[in-house]
């Protein structure tokens, strides 16, 4: 579990320089960019969903039960919003500059949100469950 939630905060370091590199794009105005970076976003954040769900939350749910695991459920359940929010920039990059540069700053801030919920209290309670085992 330990190298687990190693990899899942590099994947968060990773996915935040991909959604700083898309913002530095949109504010410049370079689209086809946003577009190339989200698209190697995508399947670093997929990933990320499916190791966090299948194990971190699959092992505090059988340790907690779903009521001592309600707050990270939550914190899970943002990965969905995170992800339209991902589409909706990428299809906005071939659209307008306004409304690019507004969903890019909501979808990194959502992101870092979500990053800072998993890192401070879902991650390090999923270690504790193990460690209790």
């Amino acid at each position: 579990m330990d190298e687990l939630i190693r990899t899942l905060v590099g994947e968060h370091v990773r996915m935040r320089e991909l959604l700083r590199q898309a913002k530095e794009s949109a504010d410049s105005s370079d689209f086809e960019a946003v577009s190339r970076d989200l698209r190697q976003l995508e399947p670093v954040f997929k990933q990320h969903i499916a190791d966090e769900e299948a194990t971190v939350l699959r092992l505090l749910i059988g340790t907690l039960g779903r009521a001592g695991a309600e707050d990270e459920i939550k914190v899970f359940q943002q990965h969905r919003p995170i992800y339209k929010l991902m589409q909706t920039v990428s299809e906005l990059a071939a659209k307008n500059a306004v409304e690019l540069r507004m969903s890019q700053e909501e979808l990194n801030g959502l992101f870092d949100v979500h990053a800072g919920a998993e890192e401070g209290r879902v991650f390090p309670k999923a270690l504790s469950c193990v460690r209790e085992k």
